[in-house]
């Protein structure tokens, strides 16, 4: 390869619109050795702060995710995969984190590098693909972003749907003052389930847990969504803090009283959740990623306190 074609395929990353990574395949901790500025972008780190370093740092202490266990076969094996992971931009936001990873390999055959495509999922999960074809098929012109309303595993709402429903139930309590709850629920050791038991038996424990916890909330108001894996989301208009909490710590309850066997599990022998809550009357200036991010970090610190409970 000349100097040229390195020099153009260099800024031909340079001007992706989708994060570009490049790591080291052969050390151990499978350090940085490129970023574009997609990527910089996205994450909010520089360059200088990501070389040399592992991506774990992106995950926080946000360690327990399905995906990092699909992440890491795909990686030991050498093969090309596809995750969505929940990821913390460098001023702590959340954001979901959709990666292709792909294996390079010298001319040898052995594989030297890993290439990683990452972009923000946010707007991949707003489109429907199979409206998007009818809308192509009919010439009716169509929003460029429509929202999935069903999950397809749980029967429950996507995220993006949820959220919409949200900003419309946001505008509601910012004019009424009325307060609004979010819960971030995501199953504990499920990349353990999984393992042990296989990926149907994980799906059909996921699908078990999201009809326990949406059957927490039954008001005709109260929204419940599967975001990724065993992550779910879900908000209640007209709850304070107190009454968001005691719906949160009887999500956690009524998930152990399935008695779902986990002998991994590390908490219990049987399927847990971690629940984070958070509830507030909008502000003027509010916006509803503040409570969803709060209702993250919260469940971030029903993690570390030893999972199983709400916080």
């Amino acid at each position: 390869m000349t100097a040229f074609d390195v020099d153009f395929y260099r800024r031909l990353l340079e001007c992706s619109p989708e994060g570009v990574v490049l790591v080291d395949a052969q050390s151990p901790e499978r350090p940085v050795v490129y970023v574009n500025p997609g990527f910089e972008s996205l994450t909010g780190y520089s360059s200088a702060d990501l070389i040399g370093k592992n991506l774990r740092l992106l995950q926080a202490d946000d360690r327990e995710q399905d995906a990092r266990h699909r992440l890491r076969e795909a990686l030991a094996k050498g093969e090309s995969c596809r995750v969505l992971l929940r990821n913390y931009r460098k001023d702590g936001t959340v954001f979901w984190n959709e990666m292709a990873v792909l294996p390079l390999r010298d001319g040898e055959g052995r594989i030297t590098h890993f290439a990683g495509h990452h972009r923000d999922a946010g707007e991949r999960l707003r489109i429907d693909p199979k409206l998007s074809r009818e809308a192509a098929m009919s010439g009716t012109p169509q929003p460029t972003a429509v929202a999935v309303r069903d999950d397809r595993l749980t029967g429950l709402f996507t995220l993006p749907y949820l959220e919409e429903l949200l900003k419309r139930d946001w505008a509601m309590a910012k004019r009424d003052g009325r307060s609004i709850a979010v819960f971030a629920i995501d199953v504990d050791a499920l990349d353990l389930y999984n393992a042990t038991f296989g990926r149907a038996a994980g799906d059909s424990a996921i699908r078990r847990v999201s009809h326990c916890v949406s059957g927490c909330l039954r008001r005709a108001g109260d929204v419940t969504a599967r975001i990724d894996g065993g992550s779910l989301m879900a908000f209640a208009p007209g709850l304070s803090t107190e009454q968001a909490m005691h719906i949160g710590q009887m999500m956690a309850e009524r998930v152990r009283e399935l008695r779902i066997h986990h002998p991994r599990s590390g908490v219990l022998r049987y399927v847990s959740v971690s629940v984070g809550v958070s509830a507030a009357v909008p502000g003027a200036k509010d916006e509803p990623a503040m409570l969803i991010e709060k209702s993250q970090r919260h469940l971030k610190l029903a993690k570390q306190s030893g999972r199983n409970q709400a916080a």
